[in-house]
């Protein structure tokens, strides 16, 4: 038999609400991702990861292949970042963050106008991963690199490394024209406010 507090539990169970941290999320999930949103999104990611693994998959089998034309340039880097050498563990540890990061500022970004750039690092990062644990025939957990830096010498780098560095500067050069925009947009509404409102006073 069923008593009213057993009822008036469930009811108080029904009618529990959400941790405010809970419904801030579900907000801005349903104010962020609408469908529009997410075609753009979709669209620009498409974009990067074709920029970047069409040709970063073309120079790694060519160069697996034997048949890269350049084999001079050709070293196979154990390091990161223009060859710094770090414990392997290390390297795939932080590799691995910088990716889940670029992932959740893809994901989460409102502005889908820096999905781009993003995806641009976000790709490249992953490529490199994935290279350094295919590795190299005889020279494990390795990164091939096959285009000579000109500005640091008898070091080279790959095109995904370029796209890393091209797609983080793509975004702050962005971000810094936006931040600006907006900022001298609010500054005109802010004008447009005070020159809207009647300066004399009420009778």
């Amino acid at each position: 038999m069923i008593q009213d507090s057993d009822i008036t539990t469930n009811q108080s169970l029904g009618n529990k609400k959400n941790p405010p941290w809970v419904d801030k999320f579900q907000q801005y999930l349903k104010d962020n991702f609408k469908k529009r949103n997410n075609l753009w999104r979709l669209l620009w990611f498409a974009v990067g990861l074709v920029i970047v693994l069409v040709p970063s998959l073309t120079c790694n089998l060519l160069i697996r292949e034997g048949q890269w034309p350049w084999p001079g340039d050709v070293q196979h880097n154990p390091g990161i970042a223009f060859g710094a050498e770090m414990p392997v563990p290390l390297i795939y540890f932080l590799q691995s963050m910088i990716c889940i990061i670029l992932l959740g500022c893809i994901l989460f970004m409102k502005k889908w106008y820096y999905i781009l750039p993003l995806a641009l690092a976000f790709t490249g990062g992953m490529f490199n991963l994935f290279d350094r644990v295919a590795g190299f025939p005889g020279d494990p957990n390795t990164v091939i690199d096959y285009i000579p830096t000109l500005w640091l010498s008898d070091t080279t780098s790959n095109f995904p490394d370029f796209s890393i560095v091209g797609g983080v500067i793509v975004f702050a050069v962005l971000y810094v024209i936006f931040t600006i925009i907006d900022a001298f947009g609010k500054n005109k509404k802010a004008e447009g406010d005070q020159h809207g409102k009647d300066p004399s006073p009420k009778p």
